[in-house]
Parts: structure tokens; C-alpha cells; sequence
């Protein structure tokens, strides 16, 4: 059997390189299932390495699922179905079109032998952390990117235990954690994005924030920010709960001629554009109209809906830069206003 040969000068570990060649024999059908590998000894003498290298080499295959171990020391191939590719698993809270955003930035700066599961724990702790538990234990994936839950009442008290060197927080904080975090900052991002845009604000009697009818530490911090602006621009605020479902919202956002009005949920700009249709009222020549997050139809609906957003293709960016370079930093993206025609 050609075991072929290892490169000493190369930069991927030499056990890595000799798990590499049985799972190419075991690929092009030299070694099939339940045939016996070499053995330690063998690994050894044919690539001149140390027991330990040989050991580690056959460990890493043993936890991939690829070789067994019988009782009299022998190895067998146990898994001839081989994809050996580097994992990362994405647990995001949901995954909506902004967030396909953070998964496209992380799989655009990978290198070609990664794979990127994907997993969603609907804001659920839970959830995140049966699935962050049950990965952890398989042992597969080289960085976990996690986007907390937007109350994070558990997240904090749970982590402060774990003492994991692959995982990333993305999009939110986790206050007191020290894991490395690409987060946009809800309170200071909104403040300033209204604030380097302020003389577009001086012709509305009033700006009012629409979100469904519950509060989260999220849902508070971009009210904070909201009203900080509005205070210091001496604008009226309100805060506007409104209804869970199309049904009971029906005919309850109606807008206002002056204001400018952010939408935190896609249903409740959907409907204030509806009646904005039947009162006749243009969207940034009426009243001012701003959705929070981005929607890849946000541009082609009312002539473009002004967007507060963050870029979320940076966090999947940077998320990668932070693994390529092995460090425990942390990292801000900006919110910005990105103006279109409901906004005038």
C-alpha cells in the first residue's frame, strides 16, 4: 500500500498531513469499510515521526468517525463516506435575510476547505444551549460563531463557565463575557447614525419607534439611543407598542403627516405603507418612513425604504479575521443611515 509521502516544510501539522493521506486511500478506494489501516508502528517507520505525531494523527481520524479501534490495538476503516473538511458552526437566532448577510461574509473570506453548518435556536437559550453542548461534545468544529438571544437573561451566567478557546459572539454583546465578539452597539449605533445625519430630522414634528408588543435588552437599548437623539434635537419621542399578528395590527399603524416613523418589524412596515396608500400619503414627502435591519426588496419597495442598519456581511467578515488570526479581540461594526426615498 503507497502511503505517499509527508512535507516537512509545510505548514499544516505533520498528523494532520498523515490523516490527510488515509483519507485519500479510503476517497480513491484502496482502503474500504472495514479494511485494517497501518498500523502505529508502520505510520512511524514510513514517515519517520514520533509515536506521539502517529498517536495524534490516528486520534484526529478516531474523532472524525473515520477509524476504529478493535481490542486487539488493530485500526479498521469504520466510516468510508469521508468529508474531511474543516467545520464551523453558525447558531444564529433566526435566520432572516440580514443574517444570510453574516453567513455569506463568513463564507466568502473562508478558505475552500471549510464547511459551515448552520443552526438556528429561534431565540430560545434552551435551544442554544442544547445544540452549543451536543457540538461541543462531538468535537467537529474548529470555532462556534453564536448570535445570543435577545433577552440574554442566561447567556452571561452560562458562559462564565465555559472554558472554550473556539467560540465568537456575533451581532450582540454579552455583558461580562470575555469570548471574542463582532457586535453592532444598539444604544451608541442608533444615537450616532441619527446624529451625523441630524439636518435631514429638522422638518419632522415628531419621530415615533414601532415594535411589536414586548421589550427586550435589544428592543431597550435602540429605544435609549432613539431618545437620546431626540432629546438633544429637541424632537417629540414615542415609543409605539403595537400587536402581535396581521390581524390585530390591521389599520393601527396609520401614518402620520410630519413624522418620521421607525419600523422595527417587516409586518408593521408593511402595514404602514398599506395605509399610507389609503390615506394617500407619500412616504418621504408626507411623513418620514425608516426601517430597522436591511431586506434585500428594501430597495424596490416605495421607491427604496430608507434603511438603520449595520453591515452585516462586515461581521461574518471580521468574525473570520478574528479565527484566521487566533485572537481573543473583539470588534464594533458601525450603524449607519442609509438614506433612500421614504426619507426626504
Amino acid at each position: 500500500m503507497d502511503l505517499g509521502i509527508i512535507n516537512e516544510n509545510s505548514a499544516t501539522p505533520k498528523f494532520q498531513q498523515i490523516a490527510y493521506r488515509i483519507i485519500e486511500l479510503i476517497q480513491n478506494k484502496t482502503l474500504t469499510l472495514g479494511d485494517k489501516v497501518p498500523s502505529i508502528n508502520e505510520i512511524i517507520k514510513r514517515f519517520s515521526v514520533s509515536r506521539d505525531t502517529a498517536v495524534k494523527a490516528y486520534s484526529e481520524l478516531k474523532r472524525l468517525g473515520i477509524i476504529e479501534a478493535k481490542p486487539n490495538k488493530a485500526y479498521f476503516v469504520a466510516n468510508d463516506y469521508v468529508d474531511y473538511k474543516k467545520k464551523i458552526l453558525f447558531l444564529s437566532d433566526h435566520f432572516t435575510p440580514y443574517k444570510e448577510k453574516i453567513y455569506f461574509g463568513i463564507l466568502d473570506n473562508l478558505e475552500k476547505d471549510y464547511y459551515v453548518d448552520i443552526l438556528t435556536h429561534y431565540d430560545s437559550f434552551d435551544i442554544l444551549r442544547f445544540v452549543y453542548e451536543k457540538a461541543r461534545s462531538q468535537g467537529i468544529y474548529e470555532y462556534i460563531l453564536i448570535i445570543p438571544t435577545a433577552a440574554q437573561n442566561y447567556e452571561a451566567e452560562y458562559f462564565k463557565y465555559v472554558n472554550a478557546n473556539n467560540i465568537i459572539f456575533v451581532d450582540r454583546r454579552v455583558p461580562g463575557i470575555n469570548f471574542p465578539t463582532v457586535y453592532q452597539d444598539f444604544k451608541h449605533g442608533f444615537y450616532t447614525a441619527l446624529k451625523q445625519e441630524k439636518m435631514r430630522f429638522k422638518d419632522y414634528n415628531r419621530l415615533v419607534f414601532f415594535t411589536k408588543h414586548y421589550t427586550d435588552l435589544i428592543v431597550e437599548e435602540m429605544k435609549e439611543g432613539l431618545k437620546k437623539f431626540a432629546r438633544e434635537e429637541k424632537i417629540p419621542f414615542e415609543h409605539r407598542l403595537t400587536l402581535f399578528s396581521e390581524r390585530d395590527i390591521a389599520g393601527k399603524v396609520i401614518p402620520e403627516k410630519g413624522a418620521v416613523h421607525i419600523m422595527l418589524d417587516d409586518l408593521l412596515l408593511a402595514e404602514s405603507l398599506k395605509q399610507a396608500a389609503i390615506e394617500r400619503l407619500t412616504p418621504g414627502k408626507d411623513f418620514g418612513l425608516i426601517a430597522v435591519n436591511d431586506h434585500p426588496f428594501f430597495e424596490y419597495i416605495a421607491g427604496g425604504i430608507t434603511r438603520l442598519t449595520t453591515d452585516f456581511y462586515a461581521m461574518g467578515c471580521q468574525a473570520v479575521h478574528i479565527m484566521k488570526n487566533k485572537q481573543p479581540e473583539s470588534c464594533r461594526i458601525p450603524t449607519t443611515l442609509q438614506i433612500r426615498s421614504t426619507f426626504y
